[in-house]
């Protein structure tokens, strides 16, 4: 081999190691499971890691509980099982310290369990959220902007602006207790009609009247959380539609 083929032959070799070594450092910009990292972002709290598993991973799930050692819930699944970098959304954090943990769940039976992490989020952070039309769509960007190494938290903000939808100012949930607002300074003289509806559009709550300015309706109401559409009459006549958050 003469010095121009062996100069080449070793260019090539570096291009290479250079091109491995800058992937296995993009794939591995989150910690592997069981570490984790957790930032919170207009009231949405991100979860990132690194899957090593190539195979053999049933189901990926993010269990959160108010406390570090008990009474943890499933509030998710995680896309994708396949060896990588993920993350997943959570759109409803309570107000207060937020533990979280990733469990896998392999094919064989077993199960895998990560490290616990906290992050507190306050009344002021929920305050903020963005009622979203499609939490689904959300996570599919956050899914999308880490496959394409951006910035997920950007992309978390620019998405919420796009799903979310105009905050009514007669019908809201309330950002501090959950419970639903019905403020109407003209309750008293005008007859008004409230109904709520499922998103299979499935009326689940009907008020016939209302009969006072301002209405707490306790968000017990409802049998499920999600998103729900509302339909407000005013003298018999479609005055205002939307929707509200139960959370």
């Amino acid at each position: 081999m003469n010095k121009h083929k062996l100069s080449l032959f070793l260019t090539a070799i570096c291009c290479s190691m250079i091109s491995f070594f800058a992937q296995a450092q993009q794939e591995m910009s989150t910690p592997p499971l069981p570490d984790f990292n957790l930032v919170t972002k207009d009231g949405f709290n991100i979860i990132t890691f690194y899957n090593a598993y190539e195979s053999g991973v049933k189901v990926i799930t993010v269990q959160r509980s108010a406390d570090s050692n008990v009474n943890f819930t499933t509030i998710g699944t995680v896309a994708s099982t396949k060896k990588g970098n993920a993350v997943f959304v959570d759109t409803r954090p309570m107000v207060g310290k937020n533990w979280y943990q990733v469990t896998m769940e392999f094919n064989s039976g077993v199960d895998f369990k990560s490290n616990l992490r906290s992050i507190m989020v306050d009344s002021a952070m929920i305050a903020q959220q963005k009622p979203l039309i499609s939490t689904e769509d959300l996570q599919k960007a956050a899914n999308k902007a880490l496959e394409e190494s951006k910035p997920i938290e950007k992309v978390v903000e620019s998405q919420a602006k796009e799903l979310s939808f105009p905050k009514s100012r007669y019908v809201f949930s309330n950002p501090f207790t959950g419970n639903i607002n019905i403020e109407l300074n003209d309750a008293i003289t005008t007859s008004y009609k409230l109904e709520f509806f499922d998103s299979n559009k499935k009326k689940v709550l009907s008020i016939p009247r209302i009969n006072e300015k301002v209405v707490i309706l306790d968000k017990r109401n409802f049998n499920q959380l999600g998103l729900y559409s509302f339909k407000l009459y005013k003298n018999g006549t479609i005055f205002e539609e939307g929707f509200i958050s139960i959370y």
